[in-house]
């Protein structure tokens, strides 16, 4: 409401948990739909040797360094809205592609490891 842009972390699973969170600190509905311009979910996660079906051969490891990425969910603009009226406990149409879905994807097309959803269940 100042004006300043002010990133922040918090453990959650999802974007949507993050608003959940927001209120158990105390953040009002007003003051969210007020500030809140976007919020992001990442999380890491082991990639799939392109090159073998299994632990890397010794080649795979020489020429890549990194076995790890990224995975990002951005919650903003109607679906953010959206999500919001149904924290208030409003009936609310949303579609945007979460964390789980991300990595379902993933292990679908065989970049990811079944592993990668541990921690939902």
């Amino acid at each position: 409401m100042t004006e300043h842009l002010v990133l922040t972390t918090m453990h959650t699973k999802d974007t949507k948990g993050s608003l959940y969170r927001l209120l158990e600190f105390g953040v009002s509905f007003q003051e969210m739909e007020q500030t809140l311009v976007a919020v992001a979910a990442q999380r890491l996660v082991e990639i799939r040797c392109p090159l073998c079906s299994g632990k890397c051969h010794p080649a795979c490891k020489k020429m890549r360094k990194h076995r790890q990425s990224s995975i990002y969910e951005l919650l903003y603009g109607k679906e953010l809205s959206a999500v919001m009226r149904e924290v208030k406990g409003e009936n609310a149409d949303y579609d945007y592609k979460t964390l789980r879905d991300v990595i379902l994807k993933g292990i679908a097309l065989g970049y990811l490891y079944p592993h990668s959803l541990d921690g939902w269940g």
